[in-house]
């Protein structure tokens, strides 16, 4: 044995000096990282337009947003041909971080990893099949600056997200006149969003008024924020479940360890006002390209992401306004007074009464 370890010696099977040895890692500089968790299994009949549609996805976080954002894909479970066309984006820097899972493991357990591997204080996850638009980032900073207790802010407004987990926003602005309906910015917007998850069109109520949040500096926000495309602090998804999601899809994946987490700590799910960015579904449609071309190409500067205190989950204040105040929501008196409170408009109040 002592012969063979001489001869390994003598032959000398390490030759120089590893130049890498003893550096330290040069740590990302960057607030804020988009992580896009991407399931092309092959690119026919449902997914035949899907690699195309993330094209656009990921070259319009670079056209459109105004800081330098590294973008972090996860594969989860693609093709080999998909996996080529993403080497080549990383090689032409569209993306800064590129994880392949050869079986799909799910889309909340792939965007877990990624978050593990991220420390950025914020991070946007989203779907990969999102146009963004303009400004998009500052956007959403601003939203995170004008409400400090604001943990997920979406860049896309929708109307049926404010009586989803936001039941902590409505207890404290209960004996405020900073909560209201008000006119929606951008009625088309509201309905080129339905249309893209297969609605054919939006009722009028749904599409004009919408409810909104104004902070002291008079910012406004809409309350709640969607799925598909949503900015978190970091910081939440320590309040996530340790263990893995045992579904692929759906279930109450979302709800554990997206929706909950945000709230844990009385935090506020929130969008912005105007619209600043489209869900574009699975067909490519000529208006997706022409929204593309009107993005020009944004001059990078510094987006001022706020500094925060570190989260603390408060058990007593998540059951005061998410279970008690919110079952006292679930009756039909205090729920509809609280309506009109908010100025909810008499023509439309019949289709939100209980």
């Amino acid at each position: 044995m002592i012969d063979y370890y001489q001869s390994l010696i003598g032959n000398k099977m390490r030759k120089g000096f590893n130049a890498t040895r003893h550096q330290p890692i040069k740590n990302s500089v960057a607030q804020h990282r988009v992580i896009i968790p991407l399931y092309i299994p092959h690119e026919n009949e449902y997914y035949s337009d899907a690699f195309k549609i993330f094209e656009l996805c990921i070259k319009s976080i670079g056209n459109s947003s105004t800081a330098l954002t590294p973008i972090t894909v996860i594969a989860n479970g693609c093709s080999q041909e998909v996996h080529q066309k993403l080497l080549n984006l990383v090689s032409n820097q569209f993306i800064n971080e590129l994880i392949v899972e050869t079986a799909q493991i799910g889309k909340v357990n792939s965007i877990r990893k990624a978050i593990l591997a991220s420390e950025e204080e914020f991070l946007t996850i989203t779907d990969g099949d999102v146009l963004f638009l303009k400004d998009w980032d500052a956007s959403v900073a601003q939203v995170f600056n004008s409400f400090p207790k604001a943990t997920a802010v979406a860049p896309v407004p929708i109307h049926k997200t404010f009586n989803q987990f936001v039941s902590n926003i409505w207890f404290d602005y209960l004996f405020s006149d900073n909560i209201a309906f008000a006119k929606t910015k951008n009625p088309e917007a509201l309905e080129r969003f339905v249309q893209s998850i297969g609605w054919p069109h939006l009722n009028e109520h749904q599409k004009l008024e919408i409810l909104t949040l104004k902070a002291k500096n008079g910012t406004e926000a809409v309350v709640g924020c969607s799925h598909f495309c949503t900015t978190y602090r970091r910081d939440v998804f320590k309040f996530s479940p340790l263990k893995s999601t045992k579904f692929t899809l759906g279930g109450d994946s979302e709800k554990m360890y997206l929706d909950l987490p945000s709230i844990q700590s009385n935090g506020y799910r929130l969008s912005t006002a105007q619209n600043h960015a489209y869900h574009l579904g699975n067909k490519f449609e000529p208006w997706m390209q022409e929204e593309f071309n009107r993005i020009q190409q944004q001059k990078k500067r510094i987006v001022n992401w706020p500094k925060m205190k570190s989260l603390k989950k408060s058990t007593f204040r998540f059951y005061l306004k998410n279970r008690i105040f919110k079952k006292l929501l679930s009756y039909f008196n205090f729920y509809n007074a609280y309506l009109n409170k908010c100025g909810i408009n008499k023509k439309w109040a019949h289709k939100y009464y209980k």
